[in-house]
């Protein structure tokens, strides 16, 4: 494995690091996805009943995946929290409890680590780019695990407190098979046009910073 991207909830993959999984791919590199939860918690729109979210999202994750051509997908159970001040629009089931209350997902990451020896290791940067507990909770478990196995990597906003070092611009095929693999995550629509609205640019280029790495460079950092 060469590259691995773990994130909290299905889509968070796409969003942050669909490009570079393609342009990955493209280059001949092994590629996989790790999230946490399965997204029980987010909105439904009522796509489907409430108890039935999670095993949808793992669907629509599936498709997306297929579309981003990894090699690797697994998803784990830990609970989705809610971001601060979520309310309104039907959403699925949230036991009350988010990442932070479950630091045993370090070892979890890790053990997959070991199995799958992935050279780099993507996932949010320490403030979760829009503070949401599981964001920031994966970060820290992922960034933990992976101390010794793999080089970690941010993706992050290109204004935001973590300096960019790389800068991937997608050709036309890559921001069309991004864009498919967006539109797989169809109970989280809200979110994906709340995206487009608020950060349009960032559909075809996106923008990491790798730990200890100074500087900025046009291009792949594998």
């Amino acid at each position: 494995m060469d590259l691995l991207v773990v994130v909290p909830h299905p889509d968070d993959e796409t969003f942050g690091a669909g490009g570079a999984l393609l342009l990955a791919k493209e280059a001949g590199l092994r590629t996989g996805i790790l999230t946490l939860t399965q997204g029980e918690a987010g909105r439904t729109l009522g796509l489907c009943p409430p108890e039935a979210l999670g095993e949808v999202r793992r669907k629509e994750l599936a498709r997306a995946a297929e579309i981003l051509g990894v090699d690797f997908l697994e998803v784990l159970s830990f609970p989705n929290g809610l971001p601060q001040g979520a309310e309104g629009g039907e959403r699925g089931r949230a036991s009350g409890e988010s990442l932070l209350d479950h630091p045993e997902a370090e070892a979890a990451i890790r053990e997959r680590l070991l199995a799958l020896r992935p050279r780099y290791l993507i996932t949010f940067p320490p403030d979760g780019i829009n503070g949401h507990p599981d964001h920031v909770a994966a970060s820290r478990y992922a960034t933990q695990a992976a101390q010794g196995l793999a080089q970690v990597v941010y993706f992050v906003r290109p204004d935001g407190p973590y300096p960019v070092t790389h800068r991937l611009r997608l050709p036309d095929w890559a921001l069309a098979r991004k864009l498919q693999a967006l539109a797989q995550h169809k109970t989280q629509a809200l979110s994906v046009l709340a995206f487009l609205e608020r950060h349009p640019e960032r559909l075809w280029t996106e923008t990491f910073h790798q730990v200890g790495a100074e500087g900025l460079k046009e291009g792949p950092w594998w």
